[in-house]
């Protein structure tokens, strides 16, 4: 009897059921587990009767995770293994059926598997709200958009499973492909802005970093399923791919040669994809290591050529599926003049992104900072601070014009050392523009950045007190810093409006220096507003109108440290290697122990060095302040212009 070619084929479907139907039964069960599960264990606890979802997938959210990216791959490395098995490949292209239809078998029964759990689990969360008054753990519009996006997620890395299975003949590397690719165009974005921040003057890594990347991958987006809306641009996007790499897979299939079982990619010219990927990944990968261990150019280059070969190696060990291998070297320096070019021409900058500056008229409004902010962070209390005064618009153009003349780099290992500025325009086309610069002539652009932040434009959008009065204010809560407790709380209306008063003119008259040190830190001020907000301040010696203020009215000594409350202050000279590598413990015991130390006992010298101190320790001096009330000890440092004289007489300086 001659064979027949037909659409539908009863035993592909038992052989299907047979290899993956366990898939789908496990599946369904971990679903029970996450929801059903848990809301009738919420349900029949009485003390869980305030607990509340933000929305399905916040219920067993790891289980649910765990699931997403873990069953689809699973489906597709079984569905698909016929492939990479010769006697199974035998049985299922001997069938009377085309590629094409045992294809979409394939597909459509890994669907129905994907499917089916979801839709009787969303039937059981159903029966319970009808049942039940559950309302406030879940809606009926909740179920839906729980069962879409879900699936939509499940399909999207389905399909990619599904494609990495057609160009290979290894289940294994198909299952670790799957997941390195889902995860590349982060992971590439991620090194490649690590890495070219070494090459470009101006380019911000950290600022393109922290834009929310998650949605570029799957398996970043499961981690926050609970924020993913099933109306939105990337459900589009996703489903949009999802029949992309179907089709493609589709595309490959009936092009795959059978006799490609268990190779490790059964297209050759997928082949130098993956070992020049693999080699530029681990080169990245490596130079981002020993940037952030070492931070020295020579170490960087270094980790680039050691990272580079052992990709390329690996490469070639997984292609030839030996660790015993030749390598060959022609790839390699093909590969290494290829990355020498394209460094040479970022360096060479074509498309002027290092001299770009935005005209004065195309800027709307402009960000300075010593680093960059979340700006699409929705978790900030408020939005970043913006100049749109004409003058601080030329005064920060002028200083990006002069940073790119005569700016100095510091070097790699250098750049932790907090002399950074960072600038973002936004421009009346609704774009944006950002540059980070860590300088090592820093101080040359002092005169500028003090004209900017002096401004009385800057200071009302940094200063949230400038722009409320005494009216909006309901209460000044004052607690001393240090191991003290004291505190003090203004409710009165009249010495309200004085604080306030005495507040806003300290802040006004604060200079640049004072803006960016804090010497003297006497107290922490939260300003309680009559809308609940809280505006957080420092008390330090520069605030001369408020500290008068605090001490007329006879409030001094119970708000802030004063020189009864300490015991005895230590100094010593700063070793920058002991007080980098060390606890606050053990520089405490190091500077006790240094035979040149002085030692602070008097008022006042106590009230001097209180007044001077800095609360970092990155001075020229560290010293040890002792409590009477206490045995913590807090360690300071003075520096530069703020060194009592008496300390400099002691060390001879």
């Amino acid at each position: 009897m001659s064979s027949r070619i037909t659409w539908f084929n009863e035993e592909l479907i038992i052989y299907i059921f047979r290899s993956t139907g366990w898939i789908g039964f496990l599946y369904f069960v971990g679903l029970i587990f996450a929801l059903p599960l848990e809301m009738l264990t919420i349900i029949l606890n009485e003390n869980n009767e305030y607990v509340e979802f933000e929305n399905l997938f916040s219920s067993q959210q790891m289980i649910q995770y765990v699931l997403v990216i873990v069953i689809p791959v699973l489906f597709a490395i079984f569905l698909f293994r016929f492939l990479q098995m010769k006697q199974a490949s035998d049985f299922i292209h001997s069938l009377p059926i085309t590629r094409r239809n045992i294809f979409f078998h394939m597909i459509g029964t890994g669907m129905g598997f994907i499917v089916l759990p979801i839709l009787l689990t969303g039937s059981i969360l159903i029966l319970f709200h009808s049942a039940i008054d559950i309302e406030r753990l879940y809606t009926i519009p909740d179920i839906w958009s729980w069962m879409g996006i879900t699936f939509i997620l499940e399909a999207l890395i389905f399909s990619v499973a599904v494609l990495i299975g057609m160009v290979t003949g290894l289940s294994a590397l198909q299952g670790l492909l799957t997941y390195i690719f889902l995860a590349l165009p982060v992971g590439l974005f991620v090194l490649f802005a690590a890495n070219v921040k070494f090459l470009i003057a101006g380019f911000s890594a950290d600022y393109y970093l922290s834009a929310n990347m998650n949605a570029i991958s799957p398996l970043l987006a499961a981690t926050e399923m609970e924020k993913i809306t099933f109306f939105s641009v990337d459900i589009l996007i996703y489903s949009i791919l999802t029949l992309l790499f179907l089709l493609s897979s589709l595309f490959l299939y009936e092009r795959r040669k059978l006799e490609h079982v268990s190779q490790a990619f059964v297209f050759p010219k997928i082949k130098p994809l993956f070992k020049f990927g693999l080699t530029l990944c681990m080169m990245l990968l490596t130079g981002l290591y020993f940037s952030g261990t070492t931070g020295k150019p020579g170490w960087i280059f270094f980790g680039y050529i050691v990272g580079s070969l052992l990709g390329y190696y690996l490469g070639e060990i997984v292609l030839q599926k030996t660790w015993r291998i030749r390598l060959n070297l022609k790839g390699y320096t093909a590969f290494t003049v290829f990355i020498i070019v394209l460094a040479l021409i970022l360096k060479i900058d074509p498309i002027q992104y290092m001299s770009k500056i935005p005209d004065e008229k195309m800027i709307n409004q402009i960000y300075i900072g010593d680093a960059p902010l979340f700006f699409d962070d929705d978790t900030l209390d408020h939005a970043p601070t913006y100049l749109k005064e004409k003058e601080n618009k030329e005064a920060i153009r002028l200083l990006h014009q002069q940073i790119i003349e005569k700016g100095k780099k510091v070097s790699i290992g250098e750049l932790d050392d907090g002399k950074s500025i960072f600038l973002m325009y936004e421009l009346k086309n609704g774009r944006r523009l950002a540059r980070e610069y860590h300088l090592q002539n820093y101080d040359l652009y002092l005169p500028l950045l003090a004209k900017i932040y002096e401004s009385s434009e800057y200071k009302k959008t940094v200063n949230e007190l400038l722009n409320v009065s005494a009216e909006d204010v309901s209460k000044i809560k004052i607690t001393a810093i240090g191991q003290v407790e004291k505190s003090v709380t203004i409710t009165d209306g009249q010495q309200l409006d004085e604080a306030v008063q005495a507040l806003s003119e300290d802040l006004n008259n604060q200079s640049f220096t004072q803006m960016t040190s804090s010497f003297g830190e006497y107290a922490s001020i939260d300003i309680l507003l009559n809308n609940n907000k809280i505006i957080y301040l420092n008390w330090d010696s520069s605030y001369t109108q408020f500290s008068k203020w605090m001490e007329n009215s006879g409030q001094a000594e119970e708000a802030r440290l004063m020189a009864d409350d300490i015991s005895y202050i230590l100094v010593a000279k700063t070793d920058p290697k002991i007080y980098n590598s060390n606890s606050e413990s053990k520089l405490v015991q190091q500077i006790e122990q240094k035979p040149n130390r002085m030692k602070i006992n008097t008022s006042p010298e106590i009230n001097l060095a209180i007044d001077n101190a800095q609360i970092d320790w990155g001075g020229e001096y560290s010293a040890a302040f002792y409590y009477k009330d206490s045995r913590d000890v807090d360690i300071k440092s003075f520096s530069g212009e703020h060194v009592p004289g008496f300390i400099l007489d002691h060390f001879n300086e």
